[in-house]
């Protein structure tokens, strides 16, 4: 079921993503309380908002729309990210225009609740569809990992809980057999090459046309049924194809996917 936001607009953005789009989802900590940040992120005085607030009830606002660039993690201090873009001379493309960025109520030294864990993992599992990211340490981040003299989103928080969550939210099946056997097979449609998991909602690497040969490595008979078929083939890339848009065959592979 799509979250419903509570509209609370924030007047600190910056119209568009100048000419870039979102890639990845940054967690805060509000080091305060819903209601203290959506008049802090209310005040053209603060200078700071983020896309979406959520409360230890749950509850989500939403200050800036996501096609727009929120002013959440435009500082960058020795960055761990491995995805933060580089502009030459020591310094980086401001990320804001590249991220979502998500507060969540509490103090870095406080427990996140059920609800909390609820409301954000279903609201990244939206996120990342409409705009095709993965779910992974590389495309969720804590603020931290861009701005190192903080420690947000703190010391309380499990980020991999929040991922896995977002991954069943998103129709991820973490968990299937793969059976090891090498080959190649040939498309019969134009497919899409799926990155993490063989489900359709999955990330699009890129979409490949009819009549091209792949290399693959294994295949699951537990994917997601489309038409019927259930069968996916693992490539050499560990990227996934499914099995209803091709046929075995014995020729070279001609493309790596």
């Amino acid at each position: 079921m799509a979250t419903s936001p509570i509209q609370i607009a924030s007047p600190n953005f910056t119209g568009g993503r100048n000419n870039y789009r979102p890639e990845a989802i940054v967690i805060h900590i509000m080091e305060g309380s819903l209601s203290g940040t959506d008049s802090w992120f209310k005040s053209r005085i603060s200078s700071v908002s983020a896309h979406y607030g959520i409360g230890k009830d749950g509850e989500i606002h939403q200050y800036v729309q996501e096609k727009d660039s929120a002013w959440h993690a435009g500082r960058v201090n020795a960055p761990s990210w491995n995805l933060i873009k580089p502009a030459g001379n020591n310094s980086y493309k401001n990320p804001n225009f590249y991220t979502i960025g998500i507060e969540h109520e509490g103090t870095g030294n406080s427990e996140w609740t059920d609800a909390m864990y609820e409301s954000s993992s279903s609201l990244i599992a939206e996120i990342v569809q409409r705009w095709n990211i993965p779910i992974d340490r590389d495309h969720i981040i804590g603020h931290h990992e861009i701005y190192s003299l903080k420690t947000c989103p703190g010391f309380k928080v499990d980020l991999n809980k929040l991922i896995d969550l977002s991954r069943k939210k998103a129709g991820y099946n973490p968990s299937f057999t793969i059976t090891a056997k090498t080959g190649s097979v040939k498309t019969t449609n134009q497919l899409r090459i799926r990155t993490g998991t063989p489900s359709t909602k999955a990330p699009v690497l890129r979409v490949i046309g009819i009549g091209e040969v792949i290399d693959y490595t294994g295949y699951t008979d537990e994917g997601q049924e489309v038409d019927g078929i259930t069968r996916w083939y693992k490539t050499t890339k560990g990227n996934w194809i499914w099995g209803g848009g091709v046929k075995e065959v014995n020729d070279a592979a001609t493309i790596l996917v």
